[in-house]
């Protein structure tokens, strides 16, 4: 009987960047939780999903509610260069849009 050999390599498709996202009101909550993991791969994926999210006013509105802006405070520490770059794009992202520049999340 033959058998397949197994790779050590990611299939093609695989990007290891991307974040695999919750559906619905559970996705944000689900990314918060992940920023602040221990793994830095996890930081890493959930800032790349965040940075898709957030070009949604809906979600950055649902990110402060939520506590997302303590958690990327705390990635501005990090000891990973790419963790602090992505922290700094997503609050950048979130501070364009007009919910993100009302400290309290409402629209001016």
């Amino acid at each position: 009987m033959a058998q397949a050999p197994i790779s050590t390599h990611l299939p093609p498709d695989t990007k290891p960047t991307k974040a695999s996202i919750a559906y619905g009101h559970r996705a944000l909550p689900k990314l918060n939780e992940e920023l602040r993991s221990e793994d830095l791969t996890t930081r890493q994926k959930a800032l790349m999903a965040l940075c898709d999210l957030m070009h949604d006013p809906e979600y950055v509105y649902q990110a402060i509610d939520i506590g997302c802006l303590e958690s990327l405070k705390a990635l501005l520490k990090d000891i990973n260069d790419l963790v602090r770059i992505k922290a700094t794009e997503v609050l950048y992202i979130m501070a364009i849009h007009t919910m993100g520049r009302s400290s309290d999340g409402k629209e001016e």
